[in-house]
């Protein structure tokens, strides 16, 4: 079983928005303002609820039909009734850019989940915790021991957004899942579990109808190296008022 990176790149939410760090491009003189602004409550639901049900769904997959098996792109549906959409890109690298497509209908609240990790009871240390108290500890833990420079969001161009800060970061509450029995990560049991996660996210406000890019990037020092793992996702916003 191969090992799989637990530094992870992928995308979350959009809705409208008076803060304004981005132009979209929609063709026109009449430009719709855009922007990107900490994931507190998205659809009704929060943050850190959103990244639990994010994880909760690409951990209950196979590695073949996961985006931590580094090649499946899904567009997840989030939150209560399904109301967020969520962008899920492969495992990142730093060898090239990861590029997906998601549809979605104008006004529908997107999340955009970046760099992120869970601890479970059904994985081996770093990344195992038994109670909810031990999986937040491990899993804040081991992100923020990270030696992230940067965590930056850029929406048609415009200038990019560093996420990286208290303000994006959120931790979902415990939440139960069952592993496949080929599980993404190596040393899984597969099985009944718990875990906890967390992640830089943010949302992604104001995108009319049209196609809008959302640039990211983690950059990163491992080893002495200054790393940069991107990730591209293409909107396609149908609908309209």
């Amino acid at each position: 079983m191969r090992a799989v990176p637990r530094i992870l790149i992928a995308v979350l939410a959009l809705m409208l928005s008076t803060a304004t760090v981005a132009v979209a491009d929609n063709g026109d003189d009449d430009k719709d303002r855009v922007s990107v602004v900490p994931a507190d409550r998205v659809g009704g639901s929060t943050g850190g609820a959103l990244v639990g049900d994010w994880y909760a769904e690409n951990l209950s997959l196979p590695r073949s039909d996961s985006p931590f098996g580094g090649t499946a792109n899904l567009c997840l549906d989030l939150g209560r009734q399904g109301k967020v959409l969520s962008p899920a890109g492969g495992i990142a690298d730093a060898t090239g850019l990861i590029e997906m497509t998601c549809t979605v209908k104008v006004g529908r609240p997107v999340l955009l989940v970046m760099t992120s990790a869970d601890c479970s009871s059904a994985e081996e240390p770093p990344f195992f915790g038994e109670t909810a108290r031990e999986q937040r500890s491990c899993v804040t833990e081991f992100l923020k021991g990270l030696d992230i420079t940067s965590i930056t969001v850029s929406v048609d161009g415009a200038k990019a957004v560093d996420i990286h800060s208290p303000r994006f970061f959120e931790v979902s509450p415990q939440r139960r899942v069952v592993f496949p029995e080929e599980p993404v990560f190596d040393n899984t049991t597969p099985g009944p579990a718990t875990f906890v996660a967390a992640a830089w996210t943010a949302e992604i406000r104001g995108m009319d109808k049209g196609r809008h890019v959302v640039d990211a990037a983690l950059n990163l020092v491992a080893g002495g190296e200054q790393l940069v793992f991107p990730f591209r996702v293409t909107f396609k916003v149908v609908g309209g008022r």
